[in-house]
């Protein structure tokens, strides 16, 4: 990388930095991280995985300095594209919602599984995901426009 010159190699470990600083943050200050009697509180996984997310970005930070810029192909946009879009619908019809959604699109749209292996899928992951996170954890998840109308 010529001296000056920012690219995504640079910009994606910082953007990853500013994330999981703030994963820790909110796990430790609003969510809290472990209660002696009860075991883990809401903030629990969100401090983890901010804590792994802040030293794979600094890792990737040192590796990023004195690199090349990167090139990309349909694939990695496609991933791209798909994170943005899981963003979007979060706004509009919740986080859990719009990640079901991304794995079924996804699966039989972009890859082309069979609607039976797709059903299957979406469904393990979705009693994982609510099972785990909602009802163990409690994790808030944001539920977009939906929590209006509740």
């Amino acid at each position: 990388m010529k001296k000056g010159k920012i690219n995504s190699r640079l910009i994606i470990p910082l953007a990853g930095l500013l994330i999981s600083v703030v994963f820790i943050w909110l796990g430790l200050s609003k969510f809290g991280f472990w209660d002696g009697v009860n075991g883990p509180k809401p903030g629990f996984f969100p401090t983890i995985i901010g804590t792994v997310l802040l030293l794979v970005s600094l890792f990737l930070l040192k590796v990023a300095i004195g690199s090349e810029s990167p090139k990309y192909f349909k694939i990695e946009l496609m991933v791209i594209l798909g994170a943005i879009g899981v963003i979007a619908m979060t706004y509009i019809i919740g986080l859990i919602p719009s990640v079901i959604l991304y794995i079924v699109v996804w699966l039989r749209f972009y890859e082309k599984t069979p609607w039976i292996s797709t059903l299957k899928v979406t469904g393990f992951m979705s009693v994982i995901i609510i099972g785990a996170f909602v009802f163990w954890l409690k994790v808030p998840f944001p539920m977009g426009l939906l929590e209006n109308l509740l």
